[in-house]
């Protein structure tokens, strides 16, 4: 009976020793953390003078992020959008920069602002050996902050310098007045359009400058009225521009009125009203560009918004698609092989057409789009493709 008890025991215990092992063995296969989200930082406007924009990026960013997880997520998980309202200031660009990396443990982002912000937030991104694009900021000190920025918009000199080989070659104008926002995006556009204009026989017969806050530009639209120009340039966003071209018009000027790129929006058609007929926008976007994933997102954006994309919102798309891509080239979030994944971008599809890649300061190089607007719409008006022209600097 004892030997009997004994080999019973023997068995529970073998019995208990297997439970246990299997217990083990399950909580080592439940106890595995599955793959943690992919966490992409985003500062974006979203109060401040700047909101406007902000929305239109932040929608844009969202429909990204929902578009890619939808299509499987990158290596396998998904990706996390962690938003800061960086209120286009450099101040808040800093402080929310440094949220990003500090408590988010965030490696890679999308800088979705004004240069001033992103210039503000590259060097603290940089410093961290933190990944940036940015998606519309235009100023030269972004990119040179070092080698983790990148930027997914024509630099603003370059700008500037296409702007004057229209100008000049197609529109064939050649006593220009200019018109300047006196902010990191008008200066440095402007200062690419007079460097370039010799080359193309333009005189600027003259120069004038304004505030972000302006909308009465009543003694600058009386000047120019004496210029005797034929044509006019001006930098701002559509939030300035509309209040100009229209107070332009009511003048009773009509020579053509060439925009910037920040002109990019239905906004600048509603505020300009009438006025907005006829002119020219540099660096804009095809909107009538045969191409699924734009007819897509034109849609959606509209659908979601309640107004149509403009050029902030499609680039800033394009921008987290990018940066996704770039995570499957490298196989890694690790900064360092996505920042070597990016800088290898060749062919890439943009919302806004084909980009050809980067250059070695990680400035964008591809054509610039020209719409008119005609009958209240953003029609084709051309593009500029001599990449030498406006070829960015190097490092």
């Amino acid at each position: 009976m004892l030997r009997q008890r004994f080999k019973s025991s023997a068995s529970g215990a073998k019995a208990l020793l297997g439970f246990a092992s299997a217990v083990v063995l399950l909580g080592a296969i439940t106890a595995t953390p599955a793959l943690a989200d992919i966490k992409i930082g985003f500062q974006v406007p979203l109060t401040g003078p700047a909101a406007t924009d902000g929305k239109s990026a932040q929608i844009a960013g969202e429909m990204a992020v929902e578009d890619i997880n939808a299509a499987g997520g990158v290596l396998g998980q998904k990706v996390q959008l962690v938003t800061y309202d960086d209120q286009a200031k450099s101040d808040q660009a800093i402080f929310t920069a440094n949220k990003l990396i500090g408590e988010d443990g965030v490696k890679l982002v999308v800088n979705g602002s004004y240069s001033a912000s992103g210039r503000a937030a590259a060097p603290v991104f940089q410093k961290a050996g933190v990944v940036m694009i940015s998606a519309y900021g235009v100023h030269p000190d972004i990119t040179r902050a070092g080698d983790f920025m990148f930027r997914l918009v024509h630099l603003g000199p370059p700008q500037g310098a296409a702007t004057a080989l229209y100008v000049g070659q197609t529109l064939k104008l050649k006593r220009i007045s200019v018109i300047t926002m006196d902010n990191d995006y008008g200066q440095a556009t402007m200062d690419g359009f007079v460097g370039a204009s010799s080359k193309y026989g333009i005189e600027v017969v003259n120069k004038y400058s304004y505030s972000l806050k302006d909308r009465q530009f009543g003694s600058i639209v009386a000047s120019v009225k004496r210029d005797n120009a034929d044509g006019v340039y001006a930098t701002g966003y559509f939030f300035t521009g509309g209040p100009l071209v229209a107070q332009l018009r009511a003048a009773g000027i009509t020579i053509p009125i060439i925009g910037s790129q920040a002109f990019d929006s239905e906004k600048f058609i509603e505020i300009a009203g009438p006025a907005a007929e006829g002119t020219y926008i540099i660096d804009s976007f095809d909107r009538e560009r045969k191409d699924e994933a734009l007819q897509k997102f034109f849609a959606g954006f509209k659908q979601r918004a309640g107004y149509a994309p403009e050029g902030v919102a499609a680039i800033t798309y394009s921008a987290f698609k990018l940066m996704a891509d770039g995570i499957k080239r490298a196989n890694s979030t690790e900064p360092k092989k996505v920042r070597d994944a990016l800088a290898a971008t060749k062919d890439f599809p943009l919302l806004e057409g084909n980009m050809n890649g980067f250059n070695s300061l990680h400035e964008i190089i591809m054509p610039i789009h020209v719409n008119e607007i005609k009958d209240g719409k953003f029609k084709p008006a051309g593009e500029i493709d001599d990449l030498n022209a406006f070829a960015p600097p190097e490092k």
